[in-house]
């Protein structure tokens, strides 16, 4: 009898598929078809089959992320959640979250999700705005945000998250205001609020590199400060740097990451990080496919894109860093002896404080979250 090597316990899956670019992405995505989307759901199928073979998947936490997975036709996420979140008992999956945008949910899918166990929905909004979100390559209208938010309302999902962007071309501080005004109506369960990233190679970082867009890091941190202060007035408790959420509905699979656990990513492009070991599949659905589904064993190209080995050294520093990203912080067993050092200057200039047999980062330590993780690693 094998003996399966680690218990995992979260599962991310990730679709690449969008119906157009947002100017500002630079997570792995490209252009649908039906007939790559069901090679792309045989391979995953796959990779799902050999994991089990290898790992005790016994997930309580299942992500679907992208990309768009609700972009997946019926009959595609059909075959998807059969596998992957109809394995074992579903009741041992406490949390499972699809992320969808507005213009492509319908009851059909929404009724679907539900079948299969989905019970946390990430509605990628950004913007009520539609100039904004035209700028932004968003397919979706403000219009069809609180449609799509009906027919998931009508379907059964108390769980939903609204995502946002804030720190666009164009925006003010009063704009951003009126957008949490007009999320906070709708009374979601949970709100992430990002900033802005010009990340490089997308058509927002060629833009800044030409002087068209520029940042406005006064702007950024006023808009920051007055999410912080509107969403707790309106019952949001913030619980890590970007995400808010009112009590009992804090995403535990993100949690799962900061806190350093083990996890399996499917697809393209998904990273996984299981016992010492963390790697990253190949950036490309069509070798992707390939190296799993191809005819020729002999000319499958390989798998994996990066792999690496980690020290346990190494593993306890990003534990450290990712946890003071969250307002709980991590427990000061972890940090003590080592970073004695660090850990007094940041009780020193106000960043962190100690309580609860925890080092917590302060309000100013979130406003500066990457000065404080830092000084972990």
């Amino acid at each position: 009898m094998q003996t399966l090597s680690h218990k995992v316990e979260h599962l991310y899956v990730h679709v690449p598929f969008c119906a157009e670019k947002c100017q500002y992405c630079a997570f792995y995505s490209k252009p649908d078809s039906l007939q790559k989307m069901n090679a792309y759901v045989d391979a995953v199928l796959l990779e799902f089959h050999r994991a089990t073979e290898t790992y005790e998947l016994a997930p309580k936490t299942i992500f679907f992320g992208g990309g768009t997975p609700s972009l997946l036709p019926v009959d595609s996420m059909r075959r998807l959640l059969e596998a992957v979140g109809g394995r074992g008992s579903r009741r041992a999956v406490r949390e499972f979250t699809i992320e969808c945008n507005p213009a492509t949910v319908t009851t059909e899918k929404a009724r679907l999700y539900r079948e299969f166990g989905v019970n946390r929905i990430s509605l990628g909004v950004q913007s009520f705005d539609d100039a904004m979100l035209k700028s932004l390559g968003r397919i979706h209208t403000g219009q069809q945000v609180t449609k799509a938010y009906d027919i998931l309302r009508a379907a059964g999902f108390d769980n939903i998250n609204l995502d946002f962007i804030f720190g666009l071309p164009g925006q003010t501080l009063e704009h951003w205001q009126n957008t949490l005004r007009q999320a906070i109506a709708l009374q979601p369960e949970h709100l992430s609020t990002y900033c802005l990233i010009l990340e490089e190679d997308t058509p927002f970082w060629s833009l800044a590199r030409q002087g068209r867009i520029k940042t406005n890091e006064d702007l950024e941190l006023a808009i920051y400060e007055s999410t912080i202060d509107t969403l707790e007035a309106a019952g949001y408790r913030q619980y890590e740097i970007s995400n808010f959420a009112k009590p009992g509905r804090v995403c535990t699979h993100n949690i799962a990451y900061w806190e350093g656990k083990d996890y399996l990513g499917l697809g393209p492009s998904a990273c996984s990080t299981i016992g010492n070991r963390r790697w990253q599949n190949i950036s490309d659905a069509d070798r992707y496919v390939e190296s799993l589904v191809g005819r020729a064993v002999p000319a499958r190209r390989p798998l994996l894109d990066t792999e690496e080995i980690l020290t346990p050294e190494l593993r306890l520093s990003e534990r450290i860093a990712f946890g003071m990203r969250m307002n709980d912080g991590v427990p000061l067993e972890l940090v003590r002896g080592r970073w004695d050092k660090e850990i007094a200057e940041l009780l020193q200039t106000g960043l962190a404080k100690q309580s609860d047999g925890h080092l917590r980062p302060t309000r100013r330590g979130i406003l500066f979250a990457d000065e404080v993780a830092a000084e972990f690693v």
